[in-house]
């Protein structure tokens, strides 16, 4: 079930399969009551088949907050028929609502078909709108106005790189040639320490207020470092010692979804954790002792949920639960579920209640 939740205004939403497409319903966190649902949505159809029936992916939802409001966006890769004259053609949708909406039957604040040429190599709904990531461009989804702009893909250009993702104050772009930057607004290599401005640097997630890139020394594989940035100025927040993900210092890094606690105090992505009110950050990276853990969401007591990432795929990856006061990781029960997201103090989980992929209840437990 494509689920998030929308602290600011303190709901849960998620997306249900229904006979006429997918309906957006927003719950009270506190209460379970429902706020708001959408007009029935019809993304286009992946080639593998119908979501619907779970033959197939189905759409992303995300919470997205731009110039200080929050916004739901669902988004879906498929082919997509004006009338039964027309040609199919690929497109991403995406469609937005006003997360303070009310009533039934809600119609999209904006809805923007991005014309593509095969699936994405990624798209990207963290900062303050939608970027996805093609071969050979990059196109950006503002969901406030549903403007559509493309650049070219440039992933080794010497004076920009590659738009990763957007905040409001312009686009992040990310190179191992020059590090990475919100156009117009800051420059990483210009706001770290001198002693690190020569390192090979990728920024690897963006929230509305954050940045966090990661800088390699080339002379010292053991110094490495992760940077937390003020999106807004590109002031370091908080630093730590800690390795960067793979592929780092090429042209395709790996990326993590980051996720922020209800109240804004922590910030988890991948192997990577931030106290932002200490200042402090924690590093799961994988040792000779432990795999890597990569974390999916925090709560506003501190506890950091994910997973162990074994070097095998084969092997088991089992759930972990990581208290940042005492930054120790520890496996959750057998047969347990972490949370998929948190609001209001409280978890929420999913549960299967028949078959295919969004044959799923919603479940909130209070925070003990």
């Amino acid at each position: 079930m494509p689920l998030a939740s929308a602290p600011r205004s303190g709901l849960v939403t998620y997306l249900d399969s229904t006979g006429t497409g997918y309906v957006l319903k927003a719950r009270e966190a506190e209460t379970g009551k429902l706020r708001w649902r959408s007009r029935p949505w019809k993304p286009p159809v992946p080639e593998e088949g119908d979501t619907e029936t779970g033959e197939a992916e189905p759409p992303k939802l995300a919470v997205i907050t731009s110039e200080g409001a929050e916004y739901v966006v669902a988004y879906a890769y498929g082919e997509k028929q004006k009338d039964e004259l027309s040609p199919k053609r690929e497109v991403v949708e995406v469609v937005s609502y006003r997360a303070n909406a009310s009533g039934q039957n809600v119609a999209p604040l904006k809805t923007a078909d991005v014309p593509v040429v095969g699936e994405p190599e990624h798209i990207n709904a963290d900062g303050s709108g939608v970027v996805i990531d093609e071969t050979t461009s990059v196109e950006t989804v503002n969901i406030v106005t549903g403007r559509i702009r493309t650049y070219e893909s440039c992933d080794l250009c010497e004076d920009e790189g590659d738009a990763f993702a957007t905040v409001d104050q312009g686009i992040v772009t990310s190179s191992p040639a020059t590090g990475y930057q919100v156009l117009g607004a800051w420059k990483g290599a210009d706001t770290v320490p001198a002693e690190y401005r020569d390192w090979n640097a990728n920024a690897i997630a963006v929230t509305e207020n954050y940045v966090i890139g990661t800088w390699r020394n080339l002379n010292d594989d053991d110094d490495s470092r992760w940077v937390l940035h003020d999106a807004r100025s590109g002031k370091v927040l908080v630093t730590m010692q800690c390795y960067p993900p793979e592929g780092t210092g090429n042209a395709n890094p790996k990326l993590y979804t980051p996720s922020v606690s209800a109240s804004g105090r922590y910030l988890v992505a991948g192997t990577g954790a931030f106290d932002l009110k200490r200042k402090k950050g924690y590093c799961f990276e994988g040792t000779d002792e432990r795999n890597p853990i990569e974390l999916t969401t925090v709560d506003d007591n501190g506890i950091a949920y994910g997973a162990s990432v074994p070097a095998d795929p084969s092997d088991p990856s089992p759930q972990v639960q990581v208290p940042l006061s005492t930054g120790t990781p520890k496996t959750v029960a057998s047969g347990a579920i972490i949370p998929a997201a948190d609001a209001a103090g409280y978890g929420f989980f999913t549960a299967p209640t028949g078959s295919g992929k969004l044959a799923l209840g919603l479940i909130a437990y209070p925070h003990r």
